[in-house]
């Protein structure tokens, strides 16, 4: 059996994470809603509008446009928009 297909790597950007809770563990556990965390924009995190995040996914085009979590016990939606394919 050969491989079912080619991971992609993409910068998404994530909105309505708690600048209280904007610290990298939450926002790594946030972009893994989506895919694997690699790497966090640290010039975005306390941006209010969102924070950018570099992961790896099966199909970005896939990418959700709103992933569900919990942080400090509370359910949020985390709206996303992928910026770059890499």
């Amino acid at each position: 059996m050969g491989a079912k297909g080619v991971l992609n790597i993409a910068w998404v950007n994530i909105s309505n994470i708690p600048l209280d809770k904007r610290h990298e563990k939450n926002i790594a556990y946030v972009g893994s809603l989506v895919g694997v965390t690699l790497e966090i924009d640290k010039s975005t995190i306390n941006s209010p509008e969102s924070v950018r995040i570099k992961l790896v996914c099966r199909d970005a085009d896939d990418i959700p446009a709103v992933v569900e979590g919990v942080l400090g016990g509370h359910f949020y939606d985390f709206p996303t928009k992928w910026t770059k394919f890499l």
